[in-house]
């Protein structure tokens, strides 16, 4: 969910809540129930929710007249409010799916669309969604604060309206991005330690610029509540320093989700591939027939691959690895981009591959393009001479 959802911006959340949303979550009859008995397949249906609300194709290329825009105003306050409704169900019927944090966000996600599709009762229903889940302590921290921080986007919704489908996001993302900062900030004051925001409010303040970036380091370094890694990333940016250096080793060493122990200190004399992905990034997924094939081709000639997962749900990943039949190590902790070698070395921006040279020494940051002919390049190399 955090990979997904959370980070990089804090997006505006695709669904919404119908007229009965906001009572108490009771059982209710099967024959209530819209969504299929299987779990899967009830995800898959709430899932829709992405394409649902996609503005018409071709407003990308004019712009739209008025009474278009209010033709599929309707239809998003409607459609928003219907998936709201089946993420709620979702929640209800399935309590320890693993997607029940996406389901979550999905509810207000759903709602501020509706909201900003001017529903005038939408805003009540998110206030009311996240003050149950606020209250509810079972729910992990990060959840609730996942939940928080997306609530933190309806009075922004409310306030851009329809200019969120008829402009797109891309013309918003400087409004997005000052309303997300301001949202880290207000859940700070109620989960003052929660390294997940910290999290967040570094890789914002790591892809800013001037005094805002030093604005966001200085805040960081100072607060009480920030973890240290996130700290030493701030110093980082305030110093204009990096937290790693080309030409020197990186400190990679883990037990990895199949058990194997991996030490890139281990690997001198082959040439290392450090990927870091997730299952949930389009990207990486995409990327992956390539890694695959250059690791076939090279492997046998002293190439290995290390993957650093953002993932936060290890059923997903492992599912994942079996079915693409990955075979190289996968570093897995559980959390998201809070991972501590992604916090570590900074890495808020995924796929980001890195790769080692046979002397162990960072070569390359920018190894996604052109891969092959960059590891043939490093595995022709001479190895270094034994020590």
């Amino acid at each position: 969910m955090k990979n997904t959802i959370l980070l990089v911006n804090i997006s505006i959340a695709m669904v919404a809540g119908g007229a009965e949303f906001a009572r108490s979550a009771e059982p209710e009859s099967s024959a209530g129930y819209t969504l299929p008995a299987d779990p899967a397949a009830a995800w898959a249906e709430v899932e829709k929710v992405h394409q649902a609300l996609q503005p018409p194709q071709e407003w990308r290329t004019h712009a739209p007249e008025a009474d278009e825009v209010a033709r599929f105003q309707k239809q998003v306050r409607e459609t928003a409010l219907s998936f709201a409704n089946k993420a709620q169900e979702f929640i209800t019927r399935f309590p320890t799916n693993e997607n029940i944090g996406d389901a979550r966000i999905t509810v207000v996600h759903a709602l501020n669309h509706a909201v900003a599709a001017g529903d005038s009762n939408a805003e009540q229903k998110v206030n009311e969604f996240v003050a149950v889940v606020l209250a509810d302590k079972s729910i992990p921290e990060d959840d609730r604060v996942g939940v928080l921080m997306f609530s933190g986007n309806t009075a922004f919704c409310k306030k851009v309206g329809m200019r969120l489908f008829t402009e797109g996001r891309s013309k918003l993302d400087a409004e997005f991005e000052s309303n997300g900062v301001d949202s880290m900030r207000s859940a700070l004051k109620q989960f003052p330690t929660n390294s997940m925001i910290y999290t967040m409010l570094i890789a914002v303040a790591q892809r800013s610029t001037g005094e805002r970036q030093k604005e966001l380091a200085t805040e960081i370094e100072n607060a009480a509540g920030a973890p240290p890694g996130v700290k030493t990333l701030a110093g980082h940016l305030l110093k204009g320093t990096k937290p790693y250096e080309v030409g020197k080793p990186l400190d990679i060493k883990f037990t990895a989700l199949d058990g194997r122990q991996v030490d890139l200190a281990q690997l001198n004399g082959k040439a290392v591939l450090v990927e870091f992905w997730s299952t949930s990034c389009g990207p990486c997924v995409g990327e992956m027939p390539t890694v695959k094939a250059v690791y076939r081709k090279f492997h046998d000639r002293g190439f290995e691959v290390v993957g650093i997962s953002l993932d936060d749900r290890e059923p997903v990943l492992r599912r994942f690895i079996s079915e693409k039949e990955l075979p190289w190590p996968q570093h897995f902790d559980g959390k998201g981009w809070e991972n501590k070698f992604a916090v570590r070395y900074g890495i808020f921006s995924i796929p980001t591959m890195w790769l080692v040279d046979k002397a162990g020494n960072l070569r390359n940051t920018e190894a996604r393009f052109e891969l092959e002919s960059q590891v043939a390049a490093l595995v022709d190399e001479e190895s270094p001479v034994s020590k």
